[in-house]
């Protein structure tokens, strides 16, 4: 039996997003069917001015606000421009589909295609190290984790994992 591969959609609204409305689409993509797992990308939005004559200064800007995607709270870094859903199959694809629509109130770019990396890198080896020597795949638990933030950043704060015995649990009930 061959394994299916997962497929990845990249959503790219006509206009940045609004907290709220980020939070919004956020949470229906994440209540669709076939789901694994999600990346929002965007313009940062920094704690401190880094140049100029406010330098070190406090910036205090209106969008740096926590949001709350199923059962995660995380603060927005930055201004959501773009969204990566990597789902199951085919039905999936237009699951996330419709809950774009539902939470959309403007346009959007809905393209399939490979924008998520789904095999380690050096990068990733000399970050996680080998499982083993006779198990040469890269050591962590859950490998959807890969590709989700930058190797050489810290995953606190930049990383929501969803329980996905929780959310069956939910979608049973539903």
């Amino acid at each position: 039996m061959t394994e299916k591969k997962p497929i990845q959609v990249r959503i790219f609204p006509k206009r940045l997003l609004l907290p709220e409305t980020a939070e919004k689409v956020l949470n229906e993509i994440d209540r669709a069917d076939g789901m694994i797992r999600m990346i929002i990308n965007g313009k940062n939005l920094p704690r401190k001015v880094t140049s100029g004559p406010g330098t070190g200064a406090d910036v205090n800007h209106p969008d740096r606000k926590i949001i709350h995607v199923g059962d995660c709270a995380l603060e927005l870094h930055i201004i959501v421009g773009e969204i990566l859903v990597e789902v199951e199959d085919e039905t999936a694809v237009e699951n996330v589909r419709k809950a774009c629509e539902r939470a959309l109130p403007f346009s959007f770019e809905f393209k399939l295609g490979h924008f998520i990396k789904r095999r380690p890198t050096l990068t990733d080896y000399g970050k996680y190290g080998f499982k083993s020597r006779e198990d040469e795949s890269v050591n962590l638990e859950d490998e959807r984790l890969l590709g989700l933030i930058d190797p050489h950043a810290k995953a606190e704060g930049n990383l929501c994992v969803v329980d996905t015995d929780k959310k069956n649990d939910r979608r049973k009930i539903e």
